[in-house]
């Protein structure tokens, strides 16, 4: 029976071999940043616009990439295989430690890019809760992307179902998170004032991780 560090390493060897979730986000990221420069050419962007462009940035990249999770496995023929020698567990923890490392990348990238296209209205005043809040949402939104992909694999418009199924569950994070940006770019003492969005973020990541490793060997055999 195949392990979850096996799972997660066959993941990382394919993405490594086709390069498709990266390349998929990076130019995701590069097109995003280029509309908006171009529709705001020379304006002053309040913080409150670029905190819910770079959620919106992160939302939209995140379900380009991570939406291949389970997808790529039933179109490639690999999913009967998974099925038949490794757990419910093993796949479900494989996937999804894959999809917070994809996603944590896409969001270093995300800011990366903001930081210099924008650097004049994108500047971060306190890096500890600006850190917080986007490594707690980056893992909200691969939980979330895990079991949706692997409730949608099998359906025929995989691409179109994963956005329009995740932005209802995924709304409250990306309220609390845009707020907690926006907070991050305008006080140096932000970690007290971002408590509560914070405590937001670590609730829903909580609540989705457990749910979904409750709900996926159901899913995911089914």
């Amino acid at each position: 029976m195949q392990s979850w560090q096996g799972v997660l390493r066959k993941d990382l060897r394919v993405e490594f071999r086709t390069r498709y979730g990266i390349s998929a986000v990076i130019m995701f990221l590069l097109i995003t940043v280029t509309v908006i420069l171009y529709s705001t050419p020379g304006e002053q962007l309040q913080h409150s616009i670029i905190s819910a462009l770079l959620w919106i940035s992160l939302f939209f990249g995140a379900m380009t990439g991570l939406a291949r999770s389970f997808v790529s496995e039933e179109e490639r023929g690999t999913a009967l295989m998974l099925r038949l020698y490794a757990s419910g567990e093993s796949v479900f923890i494989g996937k999804l430690i894959y999809n917070i490392g994809l996603m944590l990348a896409l969001a270093i990238s995300a800011v990366a890019f903001f930081q210099f296209f924008f650097s004049r209205d994108f500047h971060i005043q306190d890096w500890t809760a600006f850190l917080l809040q986007l490594g707690f949402g980056a893992i909200g939104i691969a939980a979330v992307s895990t079991i949706l992909s692997a409730l949608i694999g099998r359906a025929s418009q995989k691409g179109a179902l994963l956005p329009i199924l995740a932005l209802p569950v995924l709304l409250p994070l990306v309220i609390a998170t845009t707020d907690a940006t926006r907070i991050s770019l305008e006080s140096t003492s932000a970690i007290a004032s971002t408590q509560g969005d914070l405590l937001i973020l670590i609730s829903f990541d909580i609540a989705m991780i457990l749910f979904s490793y409750v709900l996926f060997d159901m899913i995911w055999k089914d």
